[in-house]
């Protein structure tokens, strides 16, 4: 038998040993797990008996570790999986007559980009120079891909740093993210393969497969409305900024459906031809029909995060396998470990109702947060 359990560290801005809170008096504990655009966030409430808020302070570090452990008296958080790495927003401490807890709220280190405007001084820079830049400014560790390419200066005006690398690696065809390690990864998608090489499939789960289920409950949506039907490339060559633009439609769906339409900036589309097999490639996948699945209850599994690629089963023409654009790892000492899931059957940075207003949405999340503690 498994015995679920959380691990829970918290280091002072300013350094100093690692304080570990008690797994027993975690009362609720949500982290969010997303895409790339939005910071991953979590939101931690426990008991105050031992008045934990005299201690805990924003911008403390937090590193949160989840999992199972086989003995629940003697145990390490080595056998437990990091999910989350960031810093404390808010402390935020409630007394009444029930009693009294404190509640903690946090985003990971990709926050400190999605609140910054660029204020580098500009100068010609290529993406990757950039990237490296704003690792060095918070303290990252930057693990990029070097690009040739250099950003037009139209690029920085009136933007997040945090927008500016997501257009970037739109641009380039990579992807941007930060780490539970604090690394500022920008480069190309990772993923694990097979020995047929296939993208591997982190877990399988499946509802009613031989009278068992894994999955306590899942709601599909086979829609027509988010398919692109519509795809153009572009890329600005050199310092003269040369455009390259190609498109490729699927005019059946356009008069069926109306345009729908995604432009993607490659910088390996060089010439037209290129650029033209770039649209029609990716056309061919995002003119499917998208199919995602929400609100899938199962068992804690710190193994699956955001972007994994899972497989469902037992749910007739609705098996199949889909990429994670969400979990929330939701744990509590009176109930134990669950997460809950959504998704879509095509990969993330193809499936445009995922790519679109992520960042809008990080920004609102961030103004929020931001307008809250003004008013506190």
């Amino acid at each position: 038998m498994k015995y679920p359990r959380a691990w829970i560290e918290v280091t002072p801005r300013d350094g100093g040993n690692a304080e570990v809170i008690s797994w027993q008096d975690i009362i609720t504990l949500a982290v969010t797990d997303t895409l790339y655009n939005a910071a991953d966030s979590f939101e931690l409430t426990l008991k105050n008996d031992k008045a934990l808020s005299d201690y805990l302070r924003k911008e403390m570090d937090v590193q949160i570790y989840l999992g199972y452990v086989a003995n629940p008296q003697a145990w390490s958080k080595n056998e437990l999986s990091l999910v989350f790495r960031g810093k404390v927003d808010g402390v935020r401490p409630a007394y009444s007559a029930s009693g009294q807890y404190v509640t903690l709220v946090g985003r990971d280190y990709a926050a400190l980009l999605l609140d910054n405007e660029f204020n580098l001084a500009f100068a010609e820079r290529t993406a990757s120079q950039v990237a490296e830049l704003l690792a060095e400014k918070y303290g990252l560790t930057p693990v990029v891909t070097p690009t040739t390419t250099i950003v037009e200066r139209d690029l920085y005006k009136d933007k997040k740093e945090w927008q500016i690398l997501q257009t970037m690696a739109d641009r380039e065809g990579f992807v941007c993210y930060v780490t539970p390690q604090k690394e500022l990864y920008f480069g190309e998608r990772q993923a694990q393969k097979d020995e047929n090489g296939e993208e591997e499939v982190t877990s399988t789960f499946y509802w009613k497969k031989d009278t068992a289920s894994n999955i306590k409950s899942v709601t599909f949506d086979d829609s027509m409305l988010e398919i692109t039907n519509k795809v153009i490339v572009r890329h600005f060559m050199g310092k003269g900024k040369q455009a390259i633009s190609a498109t490729a439609q699927n005019d059946d769906l356009i008069a069926k459906y109306g345009e729908k339409a995604k432009v993607v900036y490659d910088s390996k589309a060089k010439t037209y031809d290129l650029a033209l097999r770039t649209a029609q490639n990716l056309l061919s996948k995002l003119c499917t029909t998208v199919v995602t699945f929400e609100s899938m209850e199962i068992a804690g599994n710190a193994a699956v995060g955001a972007e994994k690629l899972i497989a469902i089963e037992g749910c007739g023409r609705f098996d199949g396998k889909y990429y994670v654009s969400e979990i929330k790892h939701n744990f509590a000492a009176s109930n134990g470990y669950t997460c809950t899931l959504s998704g879509t059957n095509q990969q993330p940075d193809s499936a445009a109702q995922y790519r679109e207003n992520l960042y809008e949405t990080a920004v609102t999340r961030s103004e929020e947060r931001r307008v809250g503690k003004e008013c506190r």
